[in-house]
């Protein structure tokens, strides 16, 4: 017997996914929907959730499992200070400090704070299943991100892509039930988000900013690495980036939009 289940991140693409499948828009119906908590997402995202587990419960007695590892805004802080072991493997870009070279720190992060946890669950509440279809929010406009498990008994399917369904089709057929659009799944100290979000967080969760600020600082002297380590693809900290996307932005407001459209966003899948 194959497991139907889906991996949840609670953006836009995920969780369109889910309630198509819940709808029965794909040849079975899946059985389970995991949601990996990194601790870190907007808050946004989290408030999305609180929603949409009442919806499917209230609409197809359907119950979102959410499973977590740890706090990856936390474990970092506390692998910096030295109050931990181990590392949060998030990838921070890095730059030599005489020659200015750039490089990034192989990431890990996903595999720990998202897809280990999912599998264990997975194990957990089905400890008998030898093959499962893992369902992942990947949309037609996003093939490239299609990867295949590592893992014999896992199977990752991607029905969007199946159906050849773009995240504006996603979001077309959240308007078309008068349902709420998800806000974009990623987490908020994540090195690879594009300008326009580093902006979104800054104005939209100013805590959350504050927070990346933070981390961004700590990690200037991360363990073992002899380069300075910072979140943005410049390596300059943070904040200072910030004053130029503002200017970036009073700008375009008198020409193009400098910051097009994005369609990147985790969804638990980053790096599946």
């Amino acid at each position: 017997m194959e497991h139907h289940i889906i991996s949840l991140g609670a953006g836009t693409q995920s969780t369109d996914l889910l309630l198509r499948g819940l709808r029965g828009e794909f040849d079975v119906i899946p059985s389970h929907a995991i949601f990996s908590d990194t601790g870190n997402e907007p808050k946004g995202v989290y408030k999305y959730l609180e929603w949409l587990q009442r919806f499917v419960q209230e609409e197809f007695h359907f119950t979102i499992d959410v499973v977590s590892t740890g706090n990856i805004f936390k474990d970092a802080l506390a692998y910096v200070t030295g109050e931990s072991k181990s590392s949060e493997g998030i990838p921070y870009y890095t730059k030599n400090r005489v020659t200015g070279k750039k490089g990034i720190i192989r990431r890990q992060c996903t595999g720990d704070y998202k897809i280990r946890p999912v599998r264990r669950h997975i194990r957990k509440v089905l400890p008998k299943a030898k093959r499962v279809s893992l369902w992942l929010g990947i949309s037609y406009d996003e093939m490239q991100r299609m990867k295949q498990a590592n893992v014999k008994w896992i199977t990752h399917r991607f029905p969007l892509i199946e159906k050849r369904l773009r995240r504006i089709d996603c979001i077309t057929n959240f308007r078309a039930y008068q349902l709420p659009v998800p806000v974009r799944s990623s987490c908020v100290v994540c090195p690879y988000h594009s300008d326009r979000y580093w902006l979104w967080i800054y104005e939209n969760e100013p805590d959350s900013f504050e927070a990346a600020i933070t981390l961004d600082e700590t990690i200037r002297n991360y363990p073992g690495i002899n380069d300075e380590c910072y979140l943005h693809r410049t390596c300059r900290p943070i904040k200072e980036v910030i004053v130029d996307l503002i200017k970036g932005k009073a700008l375009a407001s008198k020409q193009l939009d400098m910051f097009p459209e994005l369609i990147e966003e985790c969804e638990g899948v980053c790096g599946v």
